[in-house]
């Protein structure tokens, strides 16, 4: 079976999709089948035809497409191309989006003969405007776009991490101060952030330099591969302040919680009842630092949380993912047959 997945961005694209979408493409070739990625195009109304043509030359027994993704930018050609043929469709953000890019999603709800939506949450608020597909949308959830660290890596004592893009409204404002709570309270305790800097935005970044500095910061940056991988294993305690709180599609989250992190996280509309045991929430940095002292102190509970993170990380797995995608394309195909 051949799967063509179609995406506006990926690596080196700096994008989750993008990072997701080779994730998927190599499980899905772990599964058996053939994939051929479709990216770095033109994705401008006017070359819609040309998008199709190119489409319409490869042999492909199903046309998946991942949306969206920053390479897509604001352009339209996806949504004709959707309209164009039959293409099953991921929709990674709904809720969140812009009102312009939540009308915009309308056009893929015509033909897609699969939606799949990453949480249950995107699933039901997306039903509510487009009833019409709940008889061919499901949820898979999505997985670690960064393998695990071997487990042969000891872990950092002490330090608190938080892993993600390095911009505005990802929690880091948070993350300095419980460095400065740390400072305060002379617990021995330091705040470790792995990132990477998102493009446009140095002189942020150079702004948290300041303000982290005297403070116990330690700045894990420009990772990838291997070296990401170890970085994220050596994780004891992670804090994951999400401004909208956490969910099943925050990549950071399920990446810590397959290195087997005990995990502080903010709870939030999105936030399923199955994930309240395997995480802690903490409403501000002041209960996080608590919660981390709380664990830090006691290593057997430590343990124990770091192991409900590894239970709930199960779920999702690349093989497990890759499963749930491999029946959606045999059926779809039986059916065409």
């Amino acid at each position: 079976m051949k799967i063509v997945l179609i995406t506006g961005s990926y690596p080196p694209d700096i994008c989750g999709v993008a990072d997701y979408t080779e994730r998927l493409a190599e499980a899905l070739e772990g599964a058996g089948a053939e994939v051929a990625v479709f990216t770095g195009k033109q994705w401008n109304l006017a070359n819609a035809a040309l998008l199709n043509r190119e489409i319409g030359g490869i042999r492909a027994d199903v046309l998946h497409m991942q949306y969206p993704a920053t390479g897509y930018g604001w352009h339209l050609g996806p949504q004709i191309l959707s309209l164009l043929r039959p293409i099953v469709m991921t929709i990674h953000e709904c809720s969140q989006a812009h009102f312009l890019r939540r009308l915009s999603l309308y056009p893929f709800a015509v033909r897609a003969p699969q939606v799949i939506f990453t949480n249950q949450y995107e699933q039901e608020y997306c039903q509510r405007f487009a009833p019409w597909i709940k008889g061919r949308s499901t949820v898979i959830p999505i997985g670690s776009n960064v393998p695990p660290g071997p487990d042969t890596i000891s872990r950092r004592p002490n330090a608190v991490t938080n892993f993600g893009l390095i911009r505005p409204q990802k929690g880091l404002e948070q993350m300095m101060e419980m460095a400065r709570l740390f400072n305060e309270r002379a617990n021995g305790l330091r705040v470790r952030i792995v990132g990477t800097v998102l493009p446009g935005y140095e002189d942020y970044f150079a702004r948290l330099r300041r303000e982290a500095d005297g403070l116990p910061v330690e700045w894990v940056t420009g990772l990838n591969g291997a070296s990401l991988s170890s970085a994220l294993a050596e994780t004891e305690v992670a804090y994951l302040p999400y401004p909208d709180g956490t969910s099943e599609r925050r990549s950071s989250l399920i990446a810590m919680l397959a290195n087997k992190a005990a995990i502080i996280t903010t709870r939030g509309p999105h936030t399923p009842p199955a994930m309240e045991a395997a995480v802690q929430f903490a409403n501000s940095p002041l209960e996080a630092v608590t919660l981390a002292e709380g664990m830090f102190d006691n290593p057997d509970y430590l343990v124990a949380r770091q192991l409900s993170a590894a239970e709930y990380a199960v779920k999702f797995s690349w093989d497990s993912i890759a499963a749930e995608h491999m029946a959606i394309y045999e059926r779809l195909t039986a059916r065409k047959r």
